[in-house]
């Protein structure tokens, strides 16, 4: 019998492969996804989002900031956590709403940047998994996904960046998540940690409504 995280990974794969819609952020994608779960041949017993967790249950969790889980899926008593990251370049569209075509083109995904701290803030979700599998029991297994339309994160960067070890190129990662320069700003205000081995990141690509998407998933 196939483990919960091995069937929900391939629920998330299928549904990226499939969905035609621009979907704006990250909010738009979590609602989206969580609804195609709960509709999952798998027949989940729950798909919860914004799942709470006191982060001083954690052991080692080191931003003492609030931790809601983007979705929770659970079956036969065991929990799957997936925590989602959704990076963004400008796009511009006519949308329709309420059956109206609107007149002018609007900014439907906006420029966000920063993607020294996009890549930080992946591996912390998958620090994070880490540390809730680590304190919960029924919690086995959890995944990481990334999606972006900026294919500045699938690039290795050069190995003198600040963010060099931080990186989301395809391959295997150390455990080491540090900033280069530990007297920077992200470093000051955004703490170096480790994850506990190596991870692989494989790409997948995806054309939507015009727009060419990345996006990974890695298994903790």
């Amino acid at each position: 019998m196939a483990q919960l995280v091995d069937l929900v990974k391939e629920d998330i794969f299928e549904f990226l492969k499939k969905n035609e819609e621009l979907l704006f952020n990250e909010r738009d994608f979590q609602m989206h996804l969580a609804i195609w779960l709960r509709s999952s041949a798998n027949h989940y017993d729950d798909v919860d989002v914004e799942y709470y967790v006191p982060w001083q249950e954690l052991e080692n969790y080191i931003w003492e900031s609030e931790l809601r889980l983007d979705i929770v899926v659970m079956k036969k008593g065991e929990y799957c956590p997936v925590e989602l990251k959704y990076k963004t370049k400008k796009v511009e569209r006519k949308i329709s709403r309420f059956d109206e075509m609107l007149s002018e083109k609007v900014i439907v995904m906006k420029n966000q940047g920063a993607q020294d701290l996009g890549m930080y803030d992946f591996w912390k979700d998958v620090r994070r998994v880490e540390l809730v599998r680590n304190r919960f029991e029924k919690v086995k297994n959890g995944l990481a996904v990334f999606v972006t339309n900026d294919a500045s994160y699938t690039k290795v960067g050069r190995q003198t960046s600040n963010n060099y070890l931080l990186n989301m190129a395809d391959g295997d990662h150390s455990p080491i998540k540090h900033w280069q320069d530990e007297n920077s700003s992200c470093a000051k205000a955004h703490k170096s940690f480790e994850v506990e081995h190596t991870y692989n990141i494989k790409w997948h690509q995806k054309t939507v409504d015009g727009v060419e998407f990345y996006y990974c998933i890695v298994t903790i």
